[in-house]
C-alpha cells in the first residue's frame, strides 16, 4: 500500500515509522527505509504539463504496491519523493530491491497527447537500524539519517546510503 504523507498523514508515516522501530528493537530486528526521488519531475511538469506528470507519479505508486512485500509500507512523502519502510529488513536486502524498482520506474514511459515519449529516472536512498546496541536515540539517528537522504542532492548519485548504527 502506497499511502500519500503530503500534509496531514505526515504524522502517520511517523507513527508507523516509530511502531515498526519499537518493534525491530523489541524483537532484535532489523529496520529499513528507502528513499525514492523521481528527477526532473518539475521539468515534465513545464514540457508536458501537470496531468503527464500525476499520471506518471500515479503509475509509480502503482508500481511500488505490487512491487513491495505486504508487511512493508510506502508513501508518497512530497510531490516527487516515496519512502517505503522495510520492516525485518537489513541493508543488504533493501540494496536487492533497487536493482528491481530502479529497472521498473526506468522502463516506464508515459505516452503524453504531445506524443513526447516521457521517462522518469529514480534516485535511492537507504537508511538501516540494525538492533546491535542499547541505543535509546535509535529512531533519532534513523530520522535523521532520513533527513540527511533528503536534503542531500539526489543527482550526484544514482544510489545513496546511510548506515546507522
Amino acid at each position: 500500500m502506497v499511502e500519500n504523507v503530503i500534509s496531514s498523514k505526515t504524522s502517520h508515516f511517523f507513527e508507523i515509522l516509530d511502531y515498526e522501530f519499537h518493534r525491530a528493537m523489541r524483537y532484535q530486528n532489523a529496520i529499513t527505509l528507502m528513499f525514492i526521488k523521481l528527477c526532473h519531475l518539475d521539468e515534465i511538469v513545464r514540457e508536458y504539463g501537470q496531468v503527464t506528470a500525476e499520471s506518471m507519479i500515479s503509475e509509480v505508486e502503482r508500481l511500488i504496491r505490487s512491487n513491495i512485500r505486504h508487511t512493508d509500507r510506502g508513501f508518497m512523502y512530497g510531490k516527487d519523493e516515496f519512502m517505503i519502510i522495510l520492516p525485518n529488513t537489513p541493508k543488504d536486502g533493501a540494496h536487492c530491491m533497487i536493482p528491481k524498482l530502479q529497472r521498473l520506474i526506468e522502463s516506464y514511459h508515459c505516452n503524453n497527447p504531445s506524443g513526447a515519449f516521457v521517462q522518469l529516472t529514480p534516485k535511492f536512498g537507504i537508511a538501516s537500524y540494525m538492533h546491535n546496541s542499547e541505543s535509546k536515540s535509535g529512531i533519532d539517528k534513523l530520522t535523521e539519517s532520513v533527513s540527511e537522504i533528503y536534503s542531500m542532492n539526489m543527482e550526484r548519485s544514482q544510489r545513496l546510503e546511510k548506515q546507522v548504527v
